[in-house]
């Protein structure tokens, strides 16, 4: 038997191609051979041969699914040859009569679906050429990222300047507040709220701003090393962790603060007690020594200029203490002073009767001065002939009508004068004109 196949339509599935026409078959008669030995496609190359008399037409159809995601429906002709054994026709239904839309569609999703973006981004790029993508892709991605970084910088400045308001506050108000630990507590519970977006830089960066305030607003003293101390344990940091904050600090200042650095030092030395947190401050002196020319007096500057400022500290405590002291002023521990220095400082102030510096300079003077700070004697009058005819003067202005206008004091008569024009209307020979009083 010979066989003329015919190939009816080929159908290609791919992103973005809706090339997809449902394709309908009409119910034909099927012929059944009943020769084991014939195949369908055994004479697929001969279908441009001619149709002998005699031969019936026998339709059959095959769909065939690919791996590549294409679907091809392949139908083929075929005609008995004679001599063929006996055929008979049967009339059945085709299970491809009809391949429509509604059975199409969820093929077509569920192939789309499988390929991945990677796969069809590939596609998508094959269709294009340089120019496409550089109109399309490369010049968009650049306006876009330009435009983003552009957002993403002024966001970033406007916050960071709202956050470094919100640290200036809390340090101005703690130092505010200083002394008041009750108040301090509850300033650095408000501003931890305030400043969680800092995450965990949070803790730095307000201790850093309040140390870097607080050095410069703050003088030693007893009080204010309590006071900062307190501040530490608000914060619960180690000793160590503490101690680095510090030199942290000091290095962002650089060199210009170094005035700053040895008040710090001198703070940290005094609060922090363990060996750890003490040798974690060797930076802070470090830098305060490569400021001296001379390597080899630098340590002892550094120890001298320390122990100054606790005894000036201690010394101005002690004044501060009145003139009703009758034992050692307390806070010496404090600056780590030993007893004998304290006690030392304490006999000096004593005898000179715990005055302060403004005493010392002004409260001996027995002066006197007059309203306007011109020495007087003890009567009350004037010791610089200068400040005298001065005094003089002034009197006779005193003496002198505030206003232009005069009254007579005889008949109540009112002149009014022009202000400049009194040598002509009220000279030395002015009488009164109602009842001739004298000037």
């Amino acid at each position: 038997m010979r066989f003329t196949p015919v190939v009816l339509s080929s159908l290609a599935l791919s992103i973005g191609i809706d090339a997809f026409q449902p394709v309908h078959i009409p119910r034909q008669v099927s012929r059944l051979s009943a020769s084991k030995n014939l195949h369908e496609f055994d004479y697929l190359l001969g279908e441009t041969g001619q149709l002998q008399n005699g031969q019936q037409r026998v339709v059959s159809r095959r769909r065939i699914h690919l791996n590549d995601d294409r679907s091809t429906v392949l139908a083929s002709t075929t005609f008995a040859q004679p001599g063929t054994e006996e055929e008979t026709l049967v009339d059945e239904a085709d299970p491809y009569a009809e391949i429509g839309l509604e059975e199409a569609t969820p093929q077509l999703e569920k192939i789309q679906e499988d390929r991945s973006f990677s796969q069809r981004v590939e596609a998508k790029l094959k269709t294009m050429d340089l120019q496409d993508i550089v109109s399309t892709l490369v010049i968009p991605s650049i306006a876009l990222f330009a435009g983003g970084r552009w957002v993403y910088n002024r966001a970033a400045n406007r916050v960071g300047d709202s956050i470094d308001d919100q640290l200036d506050s809390f340090a101005s108000e703690m130092i505010y507040h200083d002394g008041d630990f009750e108040e301090m507590k509850l300033c650095h519970s408000d501003y931890s709220k305030k400043l969680v977006v800092l995450g965990p830089r949070k803790t730095q960066a307000m201790l850093k701003r309040y140390l870097q305030l607080y050095a410069k607003k703050r003088t030693v003293s007893p009080q204010s090393i309590s006071s900062l101390s307190y501040v530490f344990s608000l914060f619960k940091l180690s000793e160590e962790k503490t101690a680095q904050i510090l030199v942290s600090l000091c290095r962002d200042m650089g060199d210009e603060k170094i005035s700053s650095a040895g008040k710090l030092l001198f703070f940290g030395s005094r609060i922090l007690k363990s060996p750890e947190g003490k040798a974690a401050l060797e930076p802070i002196r470090d830098m305060i020594k490569a400021t001296y020319r001379e390597a080899t007096v630098a340590e002892t500057m550094v120890e001298t200029s320390q122990q100054a400022m606790a005894e000036a500290a201690y010394r101005t405590a002690v004044i501060s203490g009145g003139k009703g002291q009758t034992s050692l002023t307390p806070g010496w521990q404090v600056l780590g002073l030993d007893k004998e220095t304290a006690t030392r400082i304490y006999e000096d102030e004593a005898k000179e009767g715990f005055l302060s510096d403004r005493e010392k300079m002004y409260g001996g003077q027995s002066q006197k001065y007059d309203a306007k700070g011109r020495p007087i004697d003890k009567e009350g009058k004037l010791v610089d002939p200068e400040d005298e005819k001065a005094a003089a003067e002034e009197a006779k202005k005193e003496e002198e009508p505030a206003s232009n206008v005069y009254e007579c004091t005889e008949c109540g008569y009112t002149l009014f004068i022009a202000k400049g024009r009194e040598f002509k209307f009220y000279g030395d020979d002015f009488k009164c004109p109602e009842c001739g009083a004298e000037k």
